[in-house]
């Protein structure tokens, strides 16, 4: 599975701090895990130059389904893959891998690119929605996201 998702992100390791009473990683960690252990945002054009220039993105939907518990001690390894891009959303995926390399979660979401003065979305500039459409080109070559995507843009 992971050779259809061939954007890496950084591994992670479970703490004590991340486990709930049930002895595995809660749920909101594997949520911080997809945002927070990856270089995707940046390199998809959302750097804070971008931000500084009056530009951003806000989440407006996501889906995450829990396949396997990771627990404290444990390293996971998340993978992402650019799935759809219109002129104002980005639909991405990811997948979380255990040290065995078994899928343990599966996540996509769906962002709108705002222009921070009004707060609102809008339409991204050429070069980025360029750029964006350049990424998803390359990561479908790694053929189908192998689970059934929940959500979609237009």
């Amino acid at each position: 599975m992971k050779d259809k998702f061939p954007y890496p992100g950084k591994p992670a390791v479970v703490t004590k701090e991340m486990c709930d009473m049930n002895g595995h990683m809660n749920v909101v960690h594997y949520y911080h895990i997809f945002s927070e252990y990856t270089n995707l945002y940046h390199d998809m054009g959302f750097s804070h130059d971008y931000f500084v220039k009056g530009f951003s993105s806000f989440t407006l939907e996501t889906n995450l389904s829990y396949l396997k518990e990771i627990k404290e001690g444990e390293e996971c390894y998340p993978h992402y893959r650019i799935i759809n891009v219109s002129p104002k959303l980005i639909h991405y995926g990811g997948i979380l891998l255990t040290e065995e390399g078994a899928v343990a979660a599966t996540y996509e979401t769906v962002e709108v690119h705002v222009d921070m003065a009004t707060r609102k979305s809008s339409k991204m500039p050429d070069w980025l929605l360029s750029k964006l459409n350049t990424m998803k080109e390359e990561h479908a070559q790694a053929g189908d996201v192998g689970f059934e995507l929940r959500l979609k843009i237009k």
